[in-house]
Order: C-alpha cells, then sequence, then structure tokens
C-alpha cells in the first residue's frame, strides 16, 4: 500500500469530521429553534482499493446528513390544529356575545324585561298617576334601548367576523405562496443531490401554520415536495398554486379560488370557525332575539290596544310599540309626549285598572314554545353560555393533546446541548487524530527521501 494512500485516508477523515462538526455545530446554534429539526450525520467507508486477493481501506466519506423527524407526529398536529383553532375562535367571538347582555345585572335584558312588566303592575295602584306612567315609558325605553344594543352589538360582531375571514384569507394566500417557493428550493435542491433539510424544516413550519386557520391534507412526494389541498381543494405543489378569497353569497360567506371560483369544503381551523359564525350561529342568534322581541311588541299591542286613554278626548286602538326592525323596537311617539295616552282602563274611566293588570300578567304567561318570555330569554341566554362552554371544554382537550404532541416532537426532534457537546469532542477527538496521522505520513515521507 503506497504511503500516499495513508494521505488520502487521512484527508477523508479530516473533510468527513469537519462536516460532522458543521452539522453539530447548527443543531447547537438552533438549539432554541422550535421549527428546527436535529441533523445527524451519517458516515460510510469509501470504496476499497482491491489489489490481487487484498482490500485496502481507502477512507470514511459523510454518506448522509439525516433529518430527524417523525412525519406521524407531524400530522397529527395539523390535524389537532384544525380542531383546536376551529374551537378557540368559536368560543372567543361568542363569549365578546355573551358580555352584550351584560347578565346577570340590573343592566340585563333580564332584569329591564322584568321592570317593564312589574311597572303596569305598579301603575295598577294608582292608574291617574303621571310618575307611575312615565315609569312605565321609561321602563320600555331602557328595555328598548337595551334590546337596539344587543342587535347592534352582534351585527357588529358579524362584520368583524367578516373582515377578520378576509385577513385569514391574505394571510393563507401568502402561506401558499412561500410554499410554492419553498417546494421549487427543496426540488431543486433535491434534483442535483444536495441536502435540503433547513428548507424542510422551513416547509413543515408553513404547514403547521397553515393548519391552524384551515383543515389540509398534505403528501409528500419523492422529491420531498408538499402537494397540499385545503378543504378538498387543490392549493400548492411544486410548480403551481392558487390564491382563495372570501366570497360573499347573499348573507353567506365560503373559501373559495380566486380564478375559478372553486369552493373549499371546510371542517377544522379559525376560518372554519369564522365561517360558521358567520353563516349560522350570530344570524340564529339575531334570529332568536327577533322573536323574543317581536312576541312582547305583539303581545303587549294585543292588551294596550284594547283599552282608553285618559286624555281627552278619551282614545282606543292604540299600540303601546309602533314597530321592530333590524333591533329598533319603537315606542308609540304619543305615549312618549304624553304618558296619559297609556290605555289601561278597560271601559274608559279614569280609575280602571284592568288591561295594566293584564300586561303585567303577560310576564307569567306562556307566550312562546310553551314558556314564557323571561324563560325563553334565560334559555336564549343559556344556549350561548353552553356553547361558549361546550367550545372552551373542546379547545382545552385539544390544546392538551397539542402540548403533549410539542413535547413528543421536542424529544425526537428536538436538539440535546449535551448529546451535542458530546459529540463535538467526538468528532474533534477524530479530527486530530487525522491530522496527527498526516504528521506522522508527513515524517514517513521525509525519511524517505532522505534515504534517496
Amino acid at each position: 500500500m503506497p504511503l500516499s494512500s495513508v494521505f488520502s485516508i487521512a484527508k477523508s477523515s479530516l473533510f468527513a469530521h469537519q462536516q460532522a462538526l458543521a452539522v453539530t455545530s447548527a443543531n447547537l446554534a438552533n438549539a432554541n429553534n422550535p421549527a428546527y429539526s436535529r441533523q445527524v450525520t451519517i458516515f460510510g467507508t469509501v470504496a476499497p482499493d482491491h489489489r490481487g486477493s487484498y482490500s485496502f481501506g481507502t477512507g470514511v466519506a459523510v454518506q448522509d446528513v439525516v433529518r430527524v423527524r417523525n412525519s406521524v407526529t407531524d400530522n397529527q398536529i395539523r390535524a389537532n390544529n384544525h380542531n383546536y383553532y376551529d374551537s378557540e375562535k368559536r368560543s372567543t367571538v361568542l363569549s365578546q356575545i355573551e358580555s352584550l347582555f351584560s347578565e346577570p345585572s340590573e343592566y340585563g335584558m333580564s332584569s329591564l324585561l322584568t321592570n317593564f312588566f312589574n311597572s303596569w303592575d305598579e301603575l295598577a295602584l294608582d292608574p291617574r298617576s303621571s310618575s307611575l306612567r312615565t315609569s312605565v315609558v321609561q321602563s320600555a325605553q331602557l328595555l328598548s334601548e337595551k334590546v337596539n344594543s344587543i342587535y347592534n352589538g352582534i351585527s357588529q360582531t358579524k362584520l368583524d367576523v367578516f373582515d377578520e375571514a378576509n385577513d385569514i384569507a391574505d394571510k393563507i394566500n401568502t402561506i401558499v405562496e412561500q410554499l410554492n417557493t419553498v417546494n421549487e428550493q427543496i426540488y431543486e435542491a433535491s434534483v442535483v443531490g444536495n441536502y435540503a433539510n433547513d428548507l424542510i424544516d422551513n416547509r413543515d413550519a408553513l404547514l403547521e401554520e397553515l393548519s391552524e386557520y384551515v383543515n389540509i391534507n398534505v403528501t409528500i412526494d419523492e422529491n420531498d415536495v408538499a402537494n397540499v389541498s385545503i378543504g378538498g381543494v387543490f392549493a400548492v405543489d411544486g410548480l403551481h398554486f392558487k390564491q382563495f378569497k372570501i366570497d360573499k353569497d347573499g348573507d353567506s360567506l365560503s373559501l373559495v379560488t380566486e380564478d375559478d371560483g372553486a369552493k373549499a369544503t371546510l371542517s377544522g381551523g379559525s376560518m372554519n370557525g369564522l365561517l360558521s359564525l358567520y353563516n349560522t350561529e350570530l344570524p340564529q342568534q339575531l334570529d332568536t332575539l327577533d322573536e323574543l322581541v317581536v312576541t312582547l311588541m305583539e303581545n303587549v299591542n294585543a292588551i294596550h290596544s284594547k283599552g282608553f286613554s285618559i286624555t281627552d278626548p278619551v282614545e282606543t286602538g292604540i299600540d303601546f310599540f309602533t314597530g321592530y326592525e333590524a333591533g329598533k323596537l319603537e315606542i308609540n311617539e304619543e305615549i312618549l309626549n304624553d304618558p296619559y295616552y297609556l290605555a289601561i282602563s278597560e271601559d274608559g274611566t279614569e280609575g280602571n285598572n284592568n288591561i295594566a293588570l293584564e300586561l303585567a300578567e303577560l310576564k307569567n304567561s306562556e307566550l312562546l314554545n310553551g314558556k314564557t318570555l323571561g324563560e325563553n330569554y334565560s334559555e336564549y341566554i343559556s344556549d350561548i353560555a353552553n356553547e361558549i362552554n361546550l367550545h372552551q371544554q373542546q379547545a382545552e382537550t385539544y390544546q392538551l393533546v397539542l402540548s403533549q404532541l410539542e413535547q413528543t416532537k421536542l424529544e425526537y426532534s428536538g436538539v440535546s446541548t449535551d448529546e451535542e457537546m458530546i459529540n463535538v469532542m467526538k468528532y474533534q477527538s477524530s479530527y486530530d487524530a487525522a491530522a496527527k496521522l498526516i504528521t506522522v505520513a508527513d515524517e514517513l515521507l521525509q525519511t524517505l527521501l532522505t534515504l534517496v
């Protein structure tokens, strides 16, 4: 075996362990980078030198730099992201809605509705009292203002949800475009045999972020290029990508592609939570509020219109409420200007209070769904609270699962500084040994030259 082979073997060891030290340095540098996956240097022997019946080793080389990652854990994290961010978004928005009702408090609609009915009961004690009549009007005004406040609050929340959905659509487009770019870079690295571990880390981080907004399906091809669909609609691969937008059809929102309008079938992510709130949950809450208020208005008017005022001349057929639309419960202007237009006399005499008593009894009457208005309202509030609790519990459950999965990912793919420092010393020792071997070979060569 020629002396030059010793130099070649030593050189291969120097280069191989220099590369290994570079990989270990990168691991240590990214020890606190959550998107980084630990990399491992795989050594392999160089093809031997065959001489007759003998084979001589020719050194060592870095065969591969392996990215330590568990694709099963990644898939589970993305799947649970869909569920967590969907539930978390719904609970957040519904909690904002719940605060509009100010329950339980003296400013809540429940208290104001009770005060309205009680004011009729109090007026029945002294039908001619101007202050008690004014009290009825004021309680009706407070109730009307609260209804309008709740309605406007829910309507504004719908507008906010619409704006947020558009913002998230922009974020989705940004991520999809970035995925297309990194896919191209991964493919280019793959076809020329370069390592693309850092690019793949970047790709996986983008996929995880995208899964927070929408449910995605991911397949990885032989070149490590990610093919991604959103809600069953193609989004991006190594050559092409789609841009998405929020489509508003009447009072319904959907996520569609910009070029051909293909509709994504969403089942998770914060975008799904927002669209479900806008399309279903918030309209249902407005409908329930409308139904309660319209029932109140119709029943109060049906009784009040039978009575007589104590104006001069006496009038009858007076509606207490003149209309309800878009959250505005209108009180009769004549009553607002002159409380003597309150028609609580059944026979036209000033002392009669039968109509006031009938109106007060509405509090205990089963007017809607076999329940009183108060019971319907309490059920309304309870349904919202139950929805919030349900989504919060689901979010907490998914968050616990995500925490466990993140810990699993960290244990599998994370960098252990202790382990890497051991590798530093191991590779440094091998590097020093190779350098020493070159020195020895050089001394041998010098000895040979002196003998010539």
